[in-house]
């Protein structure tokens, strides 16, 4: 088209190209409707939807070459006169709409005559050639002179080749920037935002506009330049603190001479520390800035996350006075698209890789699912580039960037596999934890479908954890270990849990503060403070695909339960830096032996149905998690109750048997063959206690079995053996076998090592 395109507009024309069919030329219907739907317009004007669909795609790739209607000739050469700038989607769309054959083709499209009026109003004017600089000062020896003695402290970003624009979606905060730096007095701002979200970029933007002479700039601005700071470059080589204080006194006062120099400096936080939160030896040479600002003798740029502005900054009302402060706010899932449409010519030109539509959809898709605590557009260009890196290091590399790539960075981006429906089925699950949990079926079919449910789109809430359960039931049949067993499948093998024992939060009964700091961490100046350390849930921060375990909930506070109620509501929290905890990734589990009930006087006793298991009262639990203060907002908010049921003798004996087996691979290990009596099992069996579960099984094998051997490897019986055996320790009597209850005795027999259990 012989046109200078910005990069939205280089999307739009791809698009419209894409969109002629074979043989076909590109009128006026495709180009605009091409621009309506790769920029902001579709936003800014919905009433136009209707007659602008989104062109159909029939080519996979954009052609090199379409036939140009006749009609759109005349526009694109008056916009090719004027093409001392790129040209943007807003220009280009209201020059199409001006021109004879855009207004027909709207008109036709049913647009009416004052639609159209409104629209070309809300439009701005296709502007002419930009004023040209105010001569002097750009080329004077004078600017050569000042740009030299700055290159020591840092580098002139107007100095330079202007880059490639690389921002789109910023025109509101540039603004903002802009009015900011025109002001009379304090001619300063301070740019706030969530790490990623493009603060640097907007004043490099704003930087590459200076260089070309942008129409957006206002006319007493243009001939300004910017001068980057680096406090590294500025503190480097400096030997004593005085030599710092002169440093920065002759650098203020090279500004304060050239006031057409605006200073910026990233991370500006590390620059302005006051005294009020620690002094240090460049605090008092830093109150040199504030004071320059105050008089306004400085026009200074800044950047800073929210959180540092909070901290180190915004308590200092007299300083952050000084500064008009612009927000820049993390852009939607759309608006990313858009920016990653606008980069993908220089990604493509890098990689040598075509990137379609589809993977640049994808891209934003998986890390708005996967990457919830980093903020856009960066976290989407960083996992683009990094799979474009994976695609060409690939042996042999890829021909183009596939959903495999972004896997790939994903989840190395993350630092471990992810779990996925598409890898992982019900069934599966189930029978993964069936084999190591034994007797609760029919508890783990519930626990495998409802988180199976939670890792699919159809389940998601953007607000909530995956899933939220409830395992209630004795002590020591599987609830721990449920859980611990989901924290692997959901680390791909790596065990990914965050665990709170509620044993520790356990308040003073009319102060829940201490058990809330074990959670969310110490506030500044308390005992144990440190900072970004944070408390138990900070674990989060770091693994947020993973099962946060609330063990035993009946013993926690009641105060907490807020704090789970803000959790399970909205899936983020903060801790006391003001970190966000973000838990929607995660799944939650409480575990708790509430409302179980114990037959006192059979519990352990063998009646003829076999001996009598603890079970739990659903009422009853809900009773007592009511009495601790939870409260029924509490309750109504669990999504999936499970009940594990007291262990029944057959359990015992599967449990037993794989207990054994797993002995006698630790014998093997050591040299020797381990063999038991069949009748080993059923007595064993008979002096496990219903009541105590599966610890008190471990308990009878340690206090039995391995402690006996551990007392004959230490008194050398063990030399010569090659086999160990358990037997019955036969007694006389029923009376004498009560007493020797726990009780084991040795002896040797040849080559093998028996050990007899009571």
């Amino acid at each position: 088209m012989g046109l200078k395109l910005d990069p939205e507009s280089e999307a739009a024309r791809d698009l419209a190209k894409r969109a002629v069919p074979a043989g076909g030329e590109l009128d006026v219907g495709i180009l605009l409707s091409a621009l309506y739907h790769s920029s902001a317009l579709k936003d800014q004007f919905p009433q136009l939807a209707p007659c602008l669909k989104k062109p159909a795609k029939r080519h996979k790739d954009a052609p090199d070459k379409v036939q140009l209607a006749e009609a759109l000739r005349p526009v694109m050469t008056h916009l090719a006169a004027l093409n001392d700038r790129p040209l943007s989607p807003v220009v280009w769309f209201r020059a199409l709409l001006e021109s004879e054959p855009g207004r027909a083709f709207v008109t036709s499209a049913g647009v009416t005559e004052s639609d159209l009026q409104a629209v070309l109003s809300a439009l701005p004017a296709v502007a002419a050639a930009p004023e040209p600089a105010p001569s002097g000062w750009r080329e004077s020896s004078e600017r050569r002179e000042v740009i030299e003695a700055l290159g020591t402290f840092g580098r002139t970003l107007t100095a330079t080749d202007p880059p490639q624009k690389g921002v789109v979606q910023m025109e509101r905060p540039l603004k903002s920037l802009l009015r900011a730096l025109a002001k009379r007095k304090q001619r300063s701002a301070i740019v706030i935002g969530a790490p990623g979200t493009g603060k640097s970029a907007l004043v490099y933007e704003l930087a590459r506009r200076l260089i070309t002479g942008d129409g957006s700039i206002p006319a007493r601005l243009r001939d300004y330049d910017i001068f980057e700071l680096s406090p590294t470059f500025l503190r480097s080589g400096a030997s004593y603190v005085g030599q710092y204080d002169e440093r920065v006194s002759s650098l203020i006062k090279l500004l304060r001479a050239h006031p057409k120099v605006i200073l910026f400096v990233d991370e500006v936080h590390s620059l302005l520390q006051s005294g009020m939160h620690a002094r240090g030896p460049f605090t008092d040479a830093n109150e040199a800035f504030k004071q320059a600002l105050a008089m306004g003798e400085l026009s200074m740029i800044g950047c800073t996350t929210t959180a540092e502005y909070r901290h180190y900054i915004e308590p200092d009302q007299a300083m952050a006075q000084r500064f008009t402060v612009v927000r820049i706010e993390a852009p939607s899932p759309e608006e990313t698209l858009r920016i990653l449409v606008a980069r993908r010519p220089t990604v493509q030109d890098f990689y040598d890789l075509p990137i379609s539509d589809d993977i640049l959809e994808r891209t934003v898709e998986l890390t708005e699912e996967y990457l919830l605590g980093r903020a856009q557009p960066r976290k989407s260009i960083q996992l683009l580039d990094e799979a474009c890196a994976f695609a060409v290091m690939q042996d042999p590399p890829a021909d183009d960037v596939t959903e495999a790539e972004l896997w790939q960075a994903l989840e190395g981006t993350i630092g471990h596999s992810i779990a996925r429906t598409a890898q992982l089925t019900e069934e599966q699950l189930f029978e993964e934890l069936g084999a190591k949990i034994i007797g609760q079926d029919q508890a783990l079919r519930g626990i495998a479908r409802a988180f199976v449910s939670g890792l699919g789109g159809w389940a998601a809430k953007r607000n909530a954890p995956r899933g939220v359960f409830f395992f209630a039931g004795p002590t020591g049949v599987g609830k721990t270990e449920t859980a611990l067993l989901l924290s692997k499948v959901l680390g791909s093998g790596r065990e990914s849990l965050v665990r709170v024992d509620c044993n520790t939060l356990q308040g003073s009964g009319h102060d829940s503060h201490p058990a809330v700091n074990i959670l969310l961490g110490p506030p500044p100046g308390y005992v144990g403070y440190v900072r970004g350390e944070g408390g138990k849930l900070s674990t989060i921060r770091d693994h947020p695909e993973s099962i946060v375990l609330f063990d035993e909930i009946e013993k926690a506070d009641p105060g907490v339960g807020k704090l789970l109620l803000q959790i399970i509501d909205d899936g983020r929290c903060e801790d006391t830096d003001g970190n966000t905890l973000d838990f929607r990734r995660s799944f939650i589990i409480f575990t708790t032996n509430a409302g179980c009930v114990y037959d006192e006087k059979r519990l352990g006793f063998h009646t003829a149905a076999g001996p009598i298991r603890p079970r739990t009262d659903m009422e009853a639990l809900r009773g007592e998690i009511r009495a601790m203060g939870l409260g029924e907002e509490f309750l109504g908010r669990i999504g999936h109750y499970f009940e594990f049921n007291g262990l029944e003798g057959d359990s015992i004996r599967q449990i037993l048997g794989a207990q054994l087996d797993r002995l006698r691979e630790t014998a093997e290990v050591r040299g020797y063959d381990l063999e038991w009596q069949d009748e080993i099992v059923e007595h064993l069996t008979s002096q496990w206690q219903p009541r105590f579960g599966v610890r008190h099984l471990v308990a009878i094998l340690r206090n039995r079995i391995v402690e006996q051997l551990s007392v004959a490897e230490a008194q050398g019986e063990l030399k010569g053996i090659k086999t160990i055996r358990l037997e019955v320790l036969e007694t006389d009597g029923a009376d004498d076998k009560q007493d020797l209850a726990g009780l084991a005795a040795r002896e040797r027999r040849k080559e093998t090592l028996v050990i007899k259990v009571a």
